[in-house]
């Protein structure tokens, strides 16, 4: 398996947000995760690299070698939730951080499986045998026009509220996965 990152900060930002981590769990195993700070509010950067740390870390002391793989996505799930604990927790006790939140993306793969997590409009993808097939779902206003069908996948990527998104790591005590 390859693995790489890189990170760009767009042609809008004045800043990167972005933060990510690979990190090789045991021969057999590889975790990636990407979390985009929401570039609306302040200390984006702080959130995602904060996200990144703490989901990692916590991957890697609960990850054995050994685990029975059913159990993979509760750990992810346990991860997610530390982390948006701990930016939520930071921007509520700090002025300057106040209202940050990132997005959260990330995969835990185990030779021919993978278990996936995501908060916000940040996405993974599959690809296998030169196709690209989207596989989470954006946490986003008009992902969700899109899938009630208030509005065609056209109008999407034109919509003023585009950049919405209805779910983030650290914005609320408590996240949905």
């Amino acid at each position: 398996m390859q693995s790489w990152g890189l990170t760009d900060k767009g042609c809008v930002r004045k800043m990167n947000q972005d933060a990510y981590e690979i990190r090789q769990l045991d021969r057999s195993t590889l975790l990636c995760v990407v979390c985009d700070g929401m570039g609306g509010a302040k200390s984006g950067n702080i959130a995602s690299t904060l996200a990144v740390d703490v989901f990692a870390q916590e991957i890697q002391r609960t990850w054995t070698p050994n685990m029975e793989w059913d159990k993979a996505d509760q750990i992810l799930k346990n991860a997610v939730k530390l982390a948006n604990f701990t930016v939520y927790d930071q921007a509520n006790q700090f002025e300057e951080f106040e209202g940050m939140g990132t997005t959260l993306v990330a995969a835990l793969i185990r030779k021919n499986q993978a278990s996936i997590v995501n908060v916000g409009d940040s996405r993974c993808y599959g690809i296998s045998n030169g196709s690209i097939r989207q596989i989470t779902k954006d946490h986003s206003l008009v992902e969700e026009m899109v899938r009630s069908g208030k509005l065609k996948k056209e109008e999407a990527r034109k919509h003023p509220n585009k950049n919405v998104i209805t779910r983030a790591v650290g914005v609320e005590r408590k996240v949905n996965i």
